[in-house]
């Protein structure tokens, strides 16, 4: 069986579909690998599993939107095959019949499947998808309601050369789902020393994900504040910009050169025993 490696952009699409309204969206599919691939494609929905990003996936999409292909030469679950560096555009098709006002969390997925029935062993298959989150009805909020909780700075002993990891929860109690979007900002005296803005995850509601800053490429890293960090104390605050209520999250800390004086206590020590010696 040929090596699964596929492309399929775009990676994520959020749609608000008012009632009878009809979507389309064309998805590129590229086979990157030295072979042949047969595959077929299907919609899953899915439910967040965890706070780290983590989902699980059911066959039962239990929603009255209705999914189809609008290629002329292929159905939503067929089989079709790709050569060796074969690019095939796939128009998938959304109708919302319903009045209802609600989000649904679903995954566009192509599947690899054998091209021969394997009577004895097991064929790894593999499957690429593009997520789906979709509103229906006639108006969504633009307003968030996160809730920022479980805030703290570690190490609990904040010495002027050990990195200080800012971490927290952040809280979906809203009715749609919504992105992230605020900054962690460090005050010493009132004055800035540090300022990061929060990865926007997408969150859906009553659920969490981890606080997560954004680095020089747009990655999420851990919330950090670098060495050397002056003595003193200073306060983070976590800011949540578009929300509906509870815009800051403060917290304080005290920094101490806790090592530089047991490193200089160890000294005297050392030298008062040498004198006393002498």
């Amino acid at each position: 069986m040929a090596a699964f490696n596929l492309s399929l952009d775009p990676a994520q699409i959020e749609i608000n579909l008012k009632p009878n309204a009809v979507f389309t969206q064309a998805y590129n599919l590229t086979n990157n690998s030295t072979g042949t691939l047969l595959l077929s494609s299907s919609v899953s929905a899915w439910l967040p599993s965890d706070n780290q990003g983590g989902v699980v996936y059911t066959d039962n999409i239990d929603s009255p939107l209705i999914f189809s292909l609008s290629n002329t030469d292929l159905k939503l679950g067929e089989d079709f095959i790709l050569r060796a560096g074969q690019k095939k555009q796939l128009v998938l098709k959304i109708i919302n019949p319903s009045v209802e006002n609600k989000d649904y969390y679903l995954t566009f997925f192509i599947s690899q499947k054998p091209f021969t029935q394997v009577q004895n062993g097991h064929q790894n298959l593999a499957k690429i998808g593009s997520h789906l989150l979709i509103t229906t009805g006639q108006q969504s909020s633009s307003l968030s309601n996160f809730n920022v909780s479980k805030l703290n700075i570690s190490p609990i002993i904040k010495d002027i050369f050990i990195p200080l990891t800012i971490s927290g929860e952040i809280t979906n109690e809203g009715q749609h789902y919504s992105h992230i979007n605020g900054k962690l900002t460090i005050y010493k005296n009132k004055e800035i020393i540090s300022e990061q803005a929060l990865f926007p995850y997408t969150v859906i509601p009553t659920n969490s994900r981890l606080l997560h800053c954004v680095n020089s490429a747009s990655e999420a890293v851990p919330c950090r504040l670098k060495i050397p960090i002056w003595p003193g104390k200073y306060q983070a605050i976590v800011t949540l910009n578009g929300n509906a209520a509870k815009y800051e999250y403060p917290l304080s800390f005290f920094v101490f050169p806790y090592t530089l004086t047991i490193f200089i206590l160890f000294l005297f020590f050392l030298l008062t025993f040498v004198l006393k010696r002498k």
